[in-house]
C-alpha cells in the first residue's frame, strides 16, 4: 500500500497521519525561508541541524517501512524512492549498489524553496539518507550532496557510502 493510500486526514483534530506518524503540509519556501531569515554565519549550522532532525524523525519512518514489509535492502530502497515524491520531496531515483546508495532528485522542494545558492541546500534529503543508509547498507554511512539544483544544476545528486567496520 502506498504512502498516499495509508495517509489519513482527521478533520476534527486537523491532522494527517500515517499510522502513528503525524504529517503536515507546509510550503517549501516557508521552511527554507527560515535559512534566509538567519544571519549568514548561522545558516550552515541551521541546515546541519535540519539534517540531524530529519535523520532522527526519518529513522522512525524508515523503521515503520521495514516493519510494514520492506525488510530487505532493495525493498526498503524501493519504498523510500516511491514514498519521497508522495511527500512532495521531488522525484527520486535511488540506486542501491555494493556498499553505496546514489540518489538523483529532480524538482527538490528544498532547492526550489531556498533559491540560488553557492552551496548545496538539500540537507533534509541528506538527513533522510543518513537514516536510510545504515538500514539499507547494514553499516555506518557518510552521506554527501555532490550537486544541488540551487547551485544551477539540473538536479540534486547525493552519494551515501558505507563505512568499513
Amino acid at each position: 500500500m502506498s504512502f498516499r493510500d495509508r495517509l489519513r486526514f482527521d478533520a476534527e483534530l486537523g491532522e494527517y497521519r500515517d499510522g502513528d506518524i503525524r504529517y503536515m503540509m507546509i510550503r517549501p519556501d516557508a521552511v527554507m525561508g527560515i535559512v534566509a531569515e538567519l544571519p549568514e554565519a548561522m545558516r550552515g549550522e541551521m541546515l546541519q541541524a535540519f539534517a540531524r532532525s530529519i535523520t532522527k524523525a526519518g529513522g522512525g519512518s524508515v523503521r515503520a517501512y521495514r516493519a510494514a514489509g520492506a525488510a530487505e535492502p532493495a525493498q526498503l530502497v524501493a519504498t523510500i524512492e516511491e514514498t519521497a515524491p508522495q511527500l512532495g520531496w521531488g522525484k527520486w531515483d535511488l540506486r542501491l549498489g555494493e556498499g553505496r546508495l546514489d540518489l538523483a532528485v529532480r524538482n527538490s522542494p528544498f532547492a526550489a524553496g531556498h533559491g540560488p545558492s553557492a552551496s548545496p541546500v538539500c540537507h533534509p534529503v541528506l538527513g533522510m539518507l543518513r537514516a536510510v543508509g545504515p538500514m539499507a547498507l547494514a553499516c555506518d554511512v557518510v552521506a554527501t550532496e555532490t550537486s544541488c539544483a540551487a547551485q544551477g544544476h539540473a538536479e540534486c545528486r547525493f552519494k551515501v557510502t558505507g563505512l568499513a567496520a
